[in-house]
């Protein structure tokens, strides 16, 4: 079945991604969600916050599914990402909070990171810091203990989040398979992480190769 179309509206564009099967609603259109913002996409990540608001999914999870872009696209784009949270969805009151206790989040953060990356995050460390010790420290500090340590999301949406992210990104292969794996690695199922590819990218042949890649180290 085709699901997008050319002529489609970004509105109708997200109900059909919607209704594809694969990934629970609330998760796809979180995924949508990060698609969106991480790509500058206003109008989808308009329509993704409609459907998310009328769906019943809670705003916080909206809300760190931005917070996560952060990592992703960087300041500039997730403010404007939130300015469009904001006309669409006002809050009650300004969010704030959510986070691990300030003196449990970097371990926390190298907790998760050794889920994901498994026998090679002693490697991956060494080469963050190789590059820059700033580098190694934030992704440490910022990343993984402030952001992707927070417990509203769990660590294997987290993974599917970063892997929609990174495929509509493209030219991040490398990344992309790592967090393939990391997903695989949290619980999701192949067929999760394929779907999350194709939220972001129709092309199945691209995601079906990103999983053989990924799958080589992590068998199911």
């Amino acid at each position: 079945m085709r699901y997008i179309t050319p002529r489609m509206s970004a509105a109708d564009r997200v109900r059909s991604l919607l209704a594809r099967p694969g990934l629970p609603a609330g998760e796809r259109t979180l995924i949508a969600t990060k698609i969106a913002a991480t790509t500058g996409r206003w109008e989808a990540l308009a329509a993704c916050i409609e459907a998310g608001r009328d769906s019943g999914l809670d705003r916080t999870e909206l809300e760190e599914a931005l917070l996560q872009t952060l990592l992703f696209a960087g300041f500039p784009r997730v403010v404007s990402a939130f300015e469009v949270l904001q006309t669409g969805w006002l809050p009650d009151d300004p969010p704030a909070g959510g986070g691990l206790p300030a003196d449990l989040q970097l371990e926390a953060g190298h907790r998760l990171f050794d889920q994901i990356y498994d026998d090679k995050a002693a490697a991956v460390r060494e080469m963050l810091a190789s590059y820059h010790q700033e580098l190694h420290d934030y992704v440490f500090d910022a990343a993984y203990g402030r952001i992707l340590s927070r417990p509203a999301l769990s660590g294997r949406l987290r993974e599917l989040l970063a892997v929609a992210a990174l495929h509509a990104m493209q030219g991040q292969l490398p990344q992309l398979v790592a967090h393939a794996r990391g997903a695989l690695r949290l619980g999701a199922t192949e067929r999760e992480v394929r779907e999350a590819m194709l939220t972001a990218d129709p092309d199945e042949a691209a995601a079906d190769a990103v999983i053989a890649r990924a799958t080589r180290s992590h068998p199911q």
